[in-house]
């Protein structure tokens, strides 16, 4: 008589769990249901092209013909000439190059690096110059769209491409400094003041605000034409180019303090760490030597207390540098900052 009480004992209990199981799907189904404030709502067409790995592939195919284009105007601005006409040219024979011979990247390991017409090598370089363009498109793409869309954020193409151009700047500029000890007003001044335009139209493009913006370039500026003019006074002798000093306001204009203040920290260490040990070796971070490039400027006389070794080193590629690591690790950057100065 006793025996089945267990068996029904087990089957309530079945039921009960069942009906738990069911009313944890039900409140479940109704939490996704409601709309969360921190997840932006996308179009599925839109989220589907965007977290495709095409558009990666795009990014950088985008990215390495801006690349190109950036070799036509490091070669060409510290001469003065147009970047527009004429069309791409071999630098050895200086005939024009075709339309199918001008595809980047591919095309330099087509033609294995020399002219088709003169077959004179043609600088390793333009290879560079246009895979790192396409690789800068692809990280930012990475950072600024991909990764914010699947933790629910928005479609943050504006702000890609307005990094994208910003970090495009900073490859002209730092390569041209290599190249001439300049860097160029006709680049980082406007681009400055399209940092500033983009924070008052909308601060998400550039992702401070246009107070921010306004502040850092300033303020970038002013720091260093302040130490440029007092080392000026006291020794007689530059310091810091001017170029410096307007760089900064383009970074301070696109990044904020934050990335002012890591452009100089981290530039100054990195340039140390690559400078000393090419002068060492008796290399030079500079493909010329400035006096070669800019003559006998009485500004430019020789300091024994230099830090470096008592030698000229320009000092645009490394806050270049730096500036590209902010533009891609911004938020990483801006953690550790926070934790190394107690913020």
């Amino acid at each position: 008589m006793a025996g089945p009480a267990p068996a029904r004992g087990r089957a309530a209990g079945t039921w009960r769990r069942l009906l738990g199981l069911s009313a944890a799907v039900s409140l479940a189904q109704t939490v996704a249901s409601i709309p969360r404030p921190d997840v932006v709502q996308v179009d599925e067409l839109w989220l589907t092209i965007a977290l495709s790995p095409w558009a990666g592939v795009a990014a950088f195919v985008w990215g390495a013909l801006w690349g190109s284009f950036a070799n036509v105007v490091i070669h060409r601005l510290p001469k003065g000439e147009s970047v527009v006409r004429p069309r791409s040219r071999c630098p050895r024979c200086k005939q024009t190059i075709a339309g199918f011979d001008n595809i980047p990247v591919l095309s330099y390991l087509v033609l294995r690096g020399r002219c088709r017409r003169c077959r004179e090598p043609v600088p390793l370089r333009y290879l560079l110059v246009e895979l790192l363009g396409g690789m800068l498109s692809f990280a930012l793409w990475m950072a600024l769209v991909h990764v914010p869309l699947v933790e629910g954020g928005a479609i943050a193409v504006g702000r890609w491409l307005a990094t994208f151009v910003f970090a495009m700047a900073l490859v002209v500029v730092i390569f041209i400094d290599i190249d001439d000890w300049t860097i160029p007003d006709v680049v980082v001044l406007p681009m400055a003041g399209i940092g500033i335009a983009l924070a008052a139209i909308d601060p998400e493009i550039v992702g401070i605000s246009p107070a921010a913006a306004a502040a850092a370039a300033a303020g970038g500026w002013a720091a260093f034409a302040g130490i440029r003019l007092l080392y000026l006074r006291l020794r007689g002798i530059e310091v810091l180019g001017r170029g410096d000093a307007k760089l900064l306001a383009m970074v301070g204009a696109f990044t904020g303090p934050a990335g002012v203040a890591w452009c100089v920290g981290a530039g100054a260490v990195q340039g140390l760490l690559v400078a000393v040990p090419m002068l060492l070796a008796g290399r030079n971070v500079a493909t010329v030597e400035l006096r070669d490039a800019h003559g006998d400027d009485p500004l430019l006389a020789e300091d024994p207390d230099r830090p470096i070794m008592g030698r000229y080193v320009p000092f645009g590629p490394f806050l270049g540098l730096a500036a590209l690591e902010y533009a891609i690790l911004g938020p990483q950057i801006n953690e550790l900052l926070s934790t190394l100065l107690g913020f």
